[in-house]
């Protein structure tokens, strides 16, 4: 084999299943950001894509999520709660109530606190 691989064989699985063995995971590396409660499409919108250049992210580094749960990340951005900032979690009003000056204003502010 020329590469490693993270992923065994079925065959190889079963060899060591019938040795006893379990065979080691390589735990899969948490993503930058996390945007909990939007789609994949939620990665192009304006919004994003400059709160990303902001915090220096490229889309292909973050993840999104239905639920903050399902994936590792080394930050979260909820985008379904209006609530206040933790230091990995970011929480503002949905992206379709971002596009309003008020809400705007007030992820901008978060922004600034949760840098």
């Amino acid at each position: 084999m020329s590469k490693l691989s993270n992923k065994l064989s079925l065959r190889h699985t079963a060899v060591l299943q019938q040795m006893g063995i379990t065979p080691y995971v390589v735990p899969e590396k948490p993503a930058e950001l996390c945007l909990v409660n939007v789609d994949d499409s939620a990665l192009q919108h304006p919004l994003i894509l400059d709160v990303l250049a902001l915090l220096q992210l490229e889309p292909s580094q973050c993840k999104v999520a239905p639920e903050q749960a399902t994936v590792k990340a080394k930050r979260y951005w909820q985008l379904k709660h209006d609530m206040p900032t933790r230091p990995t979690h970011l929480n503002t009003a949905t992206l379709a109530e971002l596009a309003e000056p008020a809400a705007k204003r007030r992820l901008w502010q978060r922004l600034q606190s949760w840098l």
